[in-house]
C-alpha cells in the first residue's frame, strides 16, 4: 500500500493483481439486482424517465457506467472506498476497464455461436407478455417492468438480426449466421 497526497488529503493506493482472481456471491433482494442490471444494460430505463429527463449530468454518469453487473457493483464499491476512506487501487480492477475487443466481439467477428438453443428460446419467449404473467400475478414483477423487459428483449433480438444472426422460432433449431444456411 502506498500513500499519496492530493488536495491536503492522504490517499492510500492498494496493489492489485489481475492474475489473482476469486469469486464472491452476493445475495441481494430482487429489486437491487434489477436496478444493477438496468444500470449495466438499459441505462436509460433506470428507475423512472423523470429521474434522468433533462439532467445531462446524470445521463453522462449512466453512460459512463460499466456494462456488466459486476462492473457496476465494483464501480460503486471503489467509489465508496475512495469517498469514505480515501483508499483506491493503483490500477483499475479488470471489471472496470474498457476493453478494445471483448470475447463477444471476437465471436461476432469469427461468426461463432453467440447463443445456445436454450438462450435463444429464452430470448424469444421473453418477447411475449405471457412469459411474465406468473411473476406479475405473484407480485414479483410489475406490468411496467414486464413491458420494459419485453422492450429490452425486442432490442436484443433486433441487434442479433441486424448483424446477420438468425434466431429460428422452432425450439429445436439452433441459432445460426445467415451465410451458414
Amino acid at each position: 500500500m502506498t500513500a499519496t497526497t492530493t488536495n491536503e488529503t492522504e490517499t492510500f493506493q492498494l496493489d492489485i493483481s489481475t492474475d489473482n482472481k476469486n469469486t464472491i456471491l452476493l445475495n441481494v433482494e430482487d429489486e437491487v439486482k434489477q436496478l444493477i442490471s438496468k444500470l449495466a444494460s438499459n441505462k436509460t430505463a433506470l428507475v423512472d424517465s423523470k429521474f434522468i429527463d433533462g439532467d445531462e449530468e446524470r445521463t453522462d454518469i449512466l453512460n459512463a457506467l460499466p456494462n456488466s453487473m459486476t462492473g457496476v457493483v465494483i464501480h460503486y464499491f471503489c467509489k465508496g472506498l475512495k469517498t469514505d476512506f480515501d483508499v483506491e487501487f493503483k490500477e483499475q480492477p479488470v471489471s472496470l476497464k474498457v476493453r478494445a475487443s471483448s470475447n463477444y466481439d471476437k465471436k461476432v467477428a469469427g461468426k461463432k455461436r453467440l447463443l445456445t438453443k436454450q438462450q435463444k428460446n429464452e430470448l424469444l419467449a421473453s418477447l411475449d407478455f405471457k412469459y411474465y404473467t406468473n411473476d406479475i400475478g405473484a407480485g414479483k414483477l410489475t406490468m411496467e417492468d414486464a413491458f420494459e423487459s419485453i422492450k429490452t428483449a425486442i432490442q436484443k433480438k433486433d441487434e442479433y438480426e441486424k448483424m446477420g444472426y438468425v434466431l429460428p422460432e422452432k425450439k429445436t433449431e439452433s441459432p445460426y449466421w445467415k451465410d451458414e444456411e
